[in-house]
């Protein structure tokens, strides 16, 4: 082997040793820029109800889904009271808000997540289930907590969790996700969506979920 070739391997070895090394003292997320802040205590929650005012979002006849995810977020928001945290939300009533607007809102705000609330829609009228997206790790460790207490609760078509390059989570600072709480252009998810039991269960469990987080972030597991 050739001696400048034998350095850059030997070099590489030790990278590979160092890596090692971070992954074993869970240290990763120092080398993702942004994607892992130390924080305390997770003591609030902005919650962002998508769309609103000329924005309807997913609109199928008289359903709107502004109204769906403004309903939600105001039962999320009691539940999350109920367990001591205190919430923001970047909107209170049917008005526009830019996504530049919410991010900022979320980012003002210390000692915090986001939770972006939407319903789902798509050209194939079969599509249904729920998913829950995130953009950075914190946003990982938030967003899979969260789907879990959604499916063991509601028991949906599981969708997954997924990484998605939504502006709100790309320029939110704090971990932030994105609750997609099903199809309305599929017609029996549609009637589902529209019951007040559902959206009840899907805050309920939205809060249990963001709890799970807040725990482990406060013993140190995140």
């Amino acid at each position: 082997m050739e001696p400048d070739r034998h350095r850059l391997v030997s070099r590489r070895q030790a990278i590979r040793g160092w890596l090692g090394t971070l992954v074993g003292t869970g240290l990763t997320g120092l080398l993702i820029p942004g994607a892992h802040a130390a924080f305390g205590r997770i003591k609030t929650v902005v919650i962002d109800p998508g769309h609103g005012g000329e924005d309807g979002g997913a609109t199928e006849g008289r359903v709107f889904e502004k109204h769906l995810n403004f309903d939600v977020s105001r039962r999320l928001e009691i539940q999350l009271q109920r367990r001591g945290y205190r919430t923001v939300l970047t909107r209170t009533r049917d008005e526009f808000i830019s996504l530049s607007q919410r991010s900022n809102i979320a980012n003002r705000v210390r000692d915090s997540i986001f939770v972006s609330i939407h319903f789902n829609s798509a050209r194939r009228t079969s599509a249904y289930g729920i998913e829950t997206f995130y953009y950075s790790y914190d946003g990982y460790q938030l967003a899979s907590r969260v789907h879990s207490a959604i499916c063991r609760k509601l028991r949906p078509e599981d969708r997954g969790v997924k990484k998605g390059s939504y502006s709100v989570l790309r320029h939110t600072k704090t971990p932030a996700i994105l609750v997609e709480g099903g199809f309305l252009t599929n017609s029996r998810e549609r009637e589902r969506c529209l019951q007040p039991w559902y959206r009840q269960a899907l805050a309920e469990s939205i809060a249990v979920g963001i709890d799970v987080f807040g725990g482990d972030v406060a013993n140190g597991k995140i």
